[in-house]
């Protein structure tokens, strides 16, 4: 399918076998002095940046995946990490540079602050790949899953269990464009309701970083504002879900409010079992740092991002056409939670931790 001009490709389940973890070599995505290689020396070195390696999935599922890839295509990887400095992230780009990166990763902590440090890239010629978040320069090649599909996936589950009432919206970090897509998925859903009158907006608002207490702080004053008259929660993803669903048992809601998220994180795929979360549309990162990986080497080889295999035109907000590859997202309910289970992303233990026998399926 196509989705805003972008190719939609298939995710199968089980297309990627678990990945093993990193080794210690790269210093856990932070800074790794080892010298790079140069296109003139044969090896192609490819540099990622991390905003924040700190938060689970990037150490467990995406980093693994895109080295694997990389030195599969026989490249050298090396990272560094911006611990959710713009300005760090920044410096860290000259320094991937200075360490001999032919290609550029970059998981963006503020899409407008970095593109400086892009068009700098690209202007010596080293490609620059925007990696899961939106980087509004020309000459990037765009590689996501199709957020705004994800964020209409979360609506239609929501919308199915609560089609009239009262909604709280918790949006992700600001600066961060995939908030925006996920929030236009939404309106794909639940538009024609909230302008007719059945559902109403209580509380809308971006929560700096995703930063789950900050949702769970926000979550609170809507839930106080509206005197917990609150029937259903759309959040952007399962971090913050999980502060939600904090916020919800404290007044005694959790499990009565249907709540979204993303991501399949661990922690969301057992909510879901329990009842206490709806939905959490899967994204499977061994596939999307593997078509980064892979899209790294190729650069490698031929600057040109629109000929790297899978890509199309897309226009982005701002109005820069950019090349992009798109993957499929998954929505996972409590009554398909053996996917994530079968693709050996989690195990029934995780997802089944606490759940009454014989309640949901594949527990």
């Amino acid at each position: 399918m196509r989705v805003r001009g972008l190719i939609a490709v298939t995710m199968g389940v089980g297309l990627l076998a678990a990945v093993t973890a990193c080794g210690s070599d790269d210093n856990g995505g932070g800074d790794n002095a080892s010298g790079g290689g140069n296109n003139g020396g044969g090896k192609c070195t490819v540099g990622v940046s991390w905003n924040n390696y700190q938060e689970e999935r990037w150490a467990k599922f995406d980093e693994p995946a895109i080295k694997e890839a990389v030195e599969a295509g026989g490249g050298k990887y090396v990272s560094n990490d911006a611990k959710s400095s713009a300005e760090t992230q920044a410096s860290n780009v000259e320094n991937l540079i200075s360490q001999g990166a032919d290609v550029l990763i970059i998981l963006a902590q503020d899409g407008t602050a970095i593109k400086p440090s892009v068009a700098s890239a690209l202007q010596d010629g080293v490609p620059v790949i925007a990696y899961d978040r939106l980087i509004e320069d020309p000459g990037a090649l765009y590689i996501t899953f199709d957020n705004v599909e994800v964020g209409r996936l979360q609506a239609e589950e929501i919308f199915k269990a609560v089609p009239k009432g009262n909604y709280i919206v918790i949006k992700g970090n600001k600066a961060d464009a995939n908030a925006d897509f996920l929030r236009s998925g939404y309106d794909k859903v639940i538009k024609d309701a909230v302008d007719s009158g059945d559902i109403k907006i209580v509380g809308e608002t971006y929560t700096d970083n995703w930063d789950p207490s900050k949702a769970q702080t926000e979550t609170e004053q809507f839930l106080t504002s509206a005197n917990n008259d609150v029937q259903a929660v759309l959040s952007e993803n399962d971090g913050m879900a999980g502060g939600v669903v904090a916020a919800l048992q404290a007044q005694g809601l959790d499990g009565k409010v249907p709540v979204s998220g993303q991501d399949g994180d661990q922690a969301a795929l057992n909510r879901v079992a329990l009842g206490t979360q709806t939905v959490s549309v899967w994204k499977d990162a061994r596939l999307l740092g593997k078509t980064a990986g892979e899209a790294a080497v190729a650069l490698c080889k031929d600057k040109d991002v629109s000929k790297v295999k899978g890509t199309a035109s897309f226009k982005t907000p701002g109005g820069a056409d950019v090349s992009s590859i798109l993957l499929k997202p998954q929505p996972i309910t409590k009554d398909n939670l053996d996917v994530v289970i079968d693709a050996g992303w989690t195990t029934k233990d995780n997802v089944c931790k606490g759940v009454k026998a014989g309640s949901v399926p594949s527990c």
